[in-house]
């Protein structure tokens, strides 16, 4: 709806305007669902933080090597797509990405490494988005150990997309509240005061007004109606 308020024609105006609303989109083709894959859903394609003992207490130096491999995995060819995933980790791939980088068109898409594909009939869309493990490294995910049983649990250096995508802050774009919260994260950071935290304790802590998110889903609604009539 955004998008057709500002009268986007072009397919740069789109991308661009996406990219500034820090919305969540895919840029996808249509092919053959038929089309042959090579996709291999197990297969490694970053290094992530790992596996920590149950009375891990992540340190200075755990920050920075996280840092470090988070700037170089979004400046790799596959980094882009955090840029498409809305919420925090887009908000991060803004950060390090610099703008000469962030074309991307769906000649981009090869259908035969397509992470998704959403098939009608003898057709599908296809296109690409970030591994659970590429968006576990940008979010800062650890996977602790713990001593009873197999268990495990992940805590992180950002909320996890659940638990910010649940919460009141997420109304489908990067508003400037997400902002002004965001940098706080960022000052923790810079002065040594950040902490990682479970999915239950960051979703207590972004938890926002109820409110919104009864707004957001009336709104998504709406908009889903009005672009599905417009045409009729």
């Amino acid at each position: 709806m955004d998008l057709i308020r500002r009268r986007c024609s072009t397919w740069a105006e789109i991308i661009s305007n996406l990219y500034d609303l820090g919305a969540p989109f895919h840029i996808a083709v249509e092919e053959s669902s038929f089309a042959p894959s090579s996709y291999q859903p197990g297969l490694f394609r970053c290094r992530s933080l790992g596996v920590r003992p149950e009375a891990y207490r992540p340190d200075w130096y755990d920050f920075r090597a996280y840092w470090d491999l988070l700037e170089r995995f979004l400046r790799s060819p596959r980094g882009r797509l955090a840029l498409q995933a809305g919420g925090v980790v887009a908000r991060l791939a803004r950060m390090i990405i610099n703008d000469s980088e962030l074309e991307l068109r769906s000649d981009h898409v090869d259908v035969e490494t397509a992470e998704e594909q959403v098939k009608s009939g003898a057709t599908a869309l296809y296109y690409h988005l970030l591994t659970q493990e590429e968006e576990d490294l940008v979010l800062g995910v650890y996977c602790i150990e713990m001593s009873t049983g197999h268990q495990e649990k992940r805590v992180s250096w950002w909320p996890q997309a659940g638990a910010f995508f649940s919460s009141g802050m997420n109304v489908g774009w990067w508003t400037p509240d997400c902002e002004r919260w965001f940098q706080g994260i960022l000052r923790e950071m810079a002065e040594n005061k950040a902490v990682v935290l479970n999915n239950t304790r960051w979703k207590d802590r972004i938890r926002g007004y109820s409110a919104v998110l009864h707004l957001s889903k009336n709104l998504d609604a709406v908009c889903a109606d009005f672009l599905t009539n417009i045409g009729r």
